[in-house]
């Protein structure tokens, strides 16, 4: 591939990023072909497009990253509701660095399972718009990329809580964390509750909450 696009688009690649791209494949192809499951609860959400509001006594996370190659810069968001969809608290984060993708999603996640431990949160679903996040987390395989190396704090997180759900959801049912994650970086270290959040995060999950 990277010779590939030196050819036809005359862009380069050093050897590192190579190496980091193929170790990445490779990850998935093996996590995409593991039958092996974690010993916590995984899954991919078939149902609709939406949001939908969680069971009574249970908590909704949504958490989704970003990347602003610009500004060589990665973030993430992530947001907590209950039963009636009232935002129990968000929050942003943004970091320097020039990272793929999945590396923001899955910094997005540790940082959302590190927020319910440090909250005390049970019966909690975590919902993400990456699915390799959710397949590499509901596999046991080792993997040592740096991805690899943060799915697995994910997994040692997850030893810890009780009764956490990380399911796979469509962007269209992401929507609130797709868009703090897109404002992460003027929004950097901010923490939010349904009174002082900004007004785009506001107006998603008020309309969420009526649907």
């Amino acid at each position: 591939m990277a010779r590939n696009e030196v050819f036809w688009q005359k862009k380069t690649s050093n050897a590192s990023r190579v190496v980091q791209s193929a170790r990445k494949v490779f990850d998935q192809w093996r996590v995409a072909n593991s039958n092996t499951a974690a010993s916590y609860a995984t899954g991919v959400h078939s149902g609709s497009n939406n949001w939908t509001k969680p069971m009574s006594g249970k908590i909704k996370i949504n958490v989704d990253g970003a990347i602003f190659e610009p500004q060589q810069l990665f973030g993430f968001g992530c947001l907590a509701r209950n039963h009636t969809g009232q935002l129990l608290e968000a929050f942003a984060e943004s970091k320097f660095g020039v990272v793929l993708p999945e590396i923001a999603e899955i910094m997005g996640m540790k940082e959302a399972l590190s927020w319910i431990k440090k909250k005390g949160w049970e019966d909690v679903i975590v919902e993400t718009d990456s699915l390799i996040v959710v397949q590499a987390l509901n596999s046991s395989i080792h993997m040592t990329s740096y991805f690899g190396l943060l799915v697995e704090d994910c997994r040692l997180i997850l030893t810890t809580l009780k009764n956490v759900l990380i399911s796979f959801v469509y962007r269209s049912a992401n929507k609130a964390a797709h868009c703090l994650a897109r404002e992460s970086c003027s929004l950097s270290g901010c923490l939010f509750d349904e009174l002082n959040a900004p007004s785009f995060l506001k107006n998603i999950v008020m309309a969420e909450a009526i649907s």
